[in-house]
């Protein structure tokens, strides 16, 4: 039989051990807040960069990808029909530079080579230029 003192060492223990727990637990805790915390900051930097900076999807890549923009699209499917022909890297940056720069109105429809060595200002460029009339003369 355990006596009195091993039985009050033993709850002394086991408070000491909750304790110790508790706090591992709260230490895990603010590890993980911190955690997202600085992801989302850096989740945060990277989308802001690629929005304010003018970038490719890929500068040595030679192909080119045929995008149709039907009359009346939104912001949200011309960048999905863009990002869909893989020659931008992230439709979210794509509709936020259209809709900071006010391009929105200025999209035009119809069929685009385009290529992901464009940065995404020359790809909004093409978009949102009048194209040029076929001389059908002679």
């Amino acid at each position: 039989m355990a006596t009195a003192k091993t039985i009050k060492r033993l709850y002394k223990t086991e408070s000491r051990l909750k304790t110790a727990l508790f706090y591992a637990i709260e230490l895990l805790v603010d590890v993980l807040i911190i955690y997202v915390i600085v992801k989302g900051f850096s989740l945060a930097y990277s989308f802001s960069y690629e929005v304010f900076s003018d970038s490719a999807k890929n500068d040595g890549d030679t192909s080119y990808a045929v995008v149709t923009i039907q009359p009346d699209s939104s912001i949200k499917t011309v960048s999905e029909a863009l990002y869909d022909a893989g020659v931008i890297k992230n439709k979210y940056v794509m509709m936020a530079k259209i809709k900071l720069n006010g391009y929105g109105p200025d999209i035009r429809p119809g069929r685009y080579a385009l290529s992901p060595s464009m940065t995404y200002d020359e790809i909004i460029k093409t978009i949102t230029t009048v194209p040029e009339k076929e001389n059908t003369d002679g």
